[in-house]
């Protein structure tokens, strides 16, 4: 009995193989140019921590300046 998962992957690992005509030194060239490529991507992109927000009044705070209203603890005597 064949398991489709295992054939799916060992079919899918054949037509990569097949791209690279069965050369391993260009595939991991390929995936290192990749890799580098995706990292130097993700370097630049916009974070939006820059911008205030704006969604409510209270929003503007951090949530540390947020935390400061908390109210003591009743100590009882």
């Amino acid at each position: 009995m064949k398991d489709p998962i295992v054939q799916e992957v060992r079919d899918a690992r054949a037509a990569v193989a097949a791209d690279f005509g069965f050369d391993l030194h260009k595939f991991f060239a390929w995936a290192k140019t990749h890799a580098a490529a995706e990292r130097k991507a993700k370097h630049w992109l916009p974070t939006g921590q820059d911008k205030p927000l704006e969604t409510t009044v209270g929003a503007s705070k951090s949530s540390v300046a947020r935390k400061g209203r908390v109210r003591p603890a009743r100590v009882s005597s």
